[in-house]
């Protein structure tokens, strides 16, 4: 009987084939600006970035790993997009075994669409795309096979539009700059190998994922029109035409310069003024000292380019799944919290009350938008490793003074660090040796303390 009623499980989960995504984004007005992310604790300063300049409801692409499970986390973060007005794309990913991404089953899709159908979406569409660059051997379990994950996506469209039609799939985004080889796959031939396996595969999805970066060297022309560049997904749409397909709509979830001045602006005009773009994410908001830290937007002139690109309102469809507003501290609660339990820091001869800012997203926050702060507090920036962080003014509506700690002493001071005006380009400072601490207080604070360097840091309560 336990047999039987397994292979019944089985028929039903991949023998049924439900409805597309009910909500067509190409028929709603649309703020196609988003930008990428690693941590869901990031969600504040994207949306910050993405709905700046005129627009709402913006889209941010984010990662989901197989043994990442933590309700709450992403709960929160379903939670906080909602309520910042942004719209969430999911890819998701298994776990590395060194530097092989394992691949992934039918059993890891049943397990994403329970986890994923029970969270908040903010929008009745909920995007996923379907794992990453599969034509690299590194991505799939060590070995290039199109044929495997073209049946992936076949096995994905039945297992998540049986828990939900509101889940609209992406194919994912391929890299267009890997060669034939031992151990990658041209794109072209991936999709075209794709095809004489699984020709249904086109049909599993709701629209296609791409990643068009400026190649070679994520540094070429925002005017660039080779396959290479970052027109790269023309060619993909025309080679998908050429194999019987009709246009799905296009999502650029990967796209990104280094060591570039902001092209951002060009680049929309220029090569991604397709109606068909729903979405354009560049890689990444904010890498901290990390692998990609060549590609964080912070602190850039590419930030400073989107953030300044003209936006529209965007209005989707919302999802009916109500949320919980915040609860709200009695009347003098938080006062008497911090009187008694913020953190305070000794410098030299000065004692601070202070915030710590000790993740990507306090960091990142840092004390923006803030239009006062006493003269006896400041913020502290905490880092896991040594390094020549980068501090940028954007959004401060203070001035400040800057004090550079290591092991804790003080190893550098920049007084008057004034706030940006509107036609102004907000400052950059940066350290002259690596820091582990940093410590932003009121403009004239140094001065008024006589802060020096060597000084010792102490923290207490």
């Amino acid at each position: 009987m336990r047999r039987i009623i397994s292979i019944l499980f089985i028929f039903i989960l991949f023998g049924i084939s439900k409805a597309y995504a009910v909500i067509d984004p190409l028929t709603v007005p649309n703020n196609r600006i988003g930008v990428h992310i690693l941590d869901p604790e990031e969600i504040i300063p994207a949306a910050k970035l993405v709905n700046s300049s005129g627009g709402d409801w913006g889209y941010v692409t984010i990662p989901i790993r197989s043994n990442d499970r933590d309700r709450e986390k992403w709960t929160k973060f379903f939670t906080q997009a909602r309520l910042q007005h942004v719209i969430p794309i999911i890819r998701l990913a298994t776990y590395p075994i060194g530097n092989v991404w394992i691949e992934p089953t039918a059993f890891d899709l049943v397990d994403f669409a329970n986890f994923l159908e029970d969270m908040p979406w903010p929008t009745q569409n909920r995007y996923i795309i379907l794992f990453n660059e599969p034509n690299h051997h590194f991505e799939w379990g060590g070995a290039v096979d199109p044929r495997s994950y073209a049946t992936l996506l076949l096995d994905a469209r039945r297992i998540f539009k049986s828990r939900s039609a509101d889940f609209y799939l992406l194919s994912a985004g391929l890299d267009m700059s890997a060669p034939n080889s031992a151990t990658s796959q041209d794109a072209l031939e991936f999709y075209r190998r794709m095809t004489l396996y699984q020709p249904d595969w086109y049909q599993a999805v709701d629209g296609i994922s791409v990643h068009s970066y400026p190649n070679p060297a994520f540094s070429s022309s925002p005017y660039s029109s080779t396959r290479y560049g970052i027109s790269s997904y023309k060619f993909e749409i025309n080679y998908l035409s050429r194999l019987g397909f009709t246009p799905k709509p296009i999502f650029m979830t990967e796209t990104g310069w280094i060591n570039q001045p902001g092209n951002y602006s060009i680049a929309l005009k220029q090569a991604w003024n397709d109606p068909q773009i729903i979405a354009v994410t560049p890689f990444l908001l904010f890498a901290g000292a990390g692998d990609f830290k060549r590609f964080s937007l912070v602190g850039t002139p590419g930030y400073e380019d989107l953030s300044n690109l003209p936006k529209i309102s965007g209005s989707p469809l919302l999802s009916n799944i109500a949320i919980s507003a915040p609860p709200v501290a009695p009347p003098g609660f938080l006062d008497l919290f911090k009187k008694f339990f913020q953190p305070r820091l000794t410098v030299g001869n000065a004692t601070l009350n202070v915030e710590i800012a000790d993740t990507n997203l306090k960091r990142s926050r840092g004390l923006s938008d803030r239009k006062s702060l006493a003269t006896d507090a400041g913020m502290l920036f905490v880092f896991s490793t040594k390094a020549k962080s980068r501090f940028w003014m954007q959004g401060m509506l203070l001035d400040l003074d800057f004090i550079w700690i290591r092991n804790k002493r003080v190893i550098q001071l920049d007084r008057y660090i004034v706030h940006p005006q509107p036609d102004q380009n907000p400052a950059i400072i940066v350290p002259q040796e690596n820091v582990d601490q940093v410590l932003e207080v009121p403009a004239g604070f140094i001065d008024k303390y006589g802060i020096k360097i060597g000084d010792k840091v102490e923290r207490g309560w």
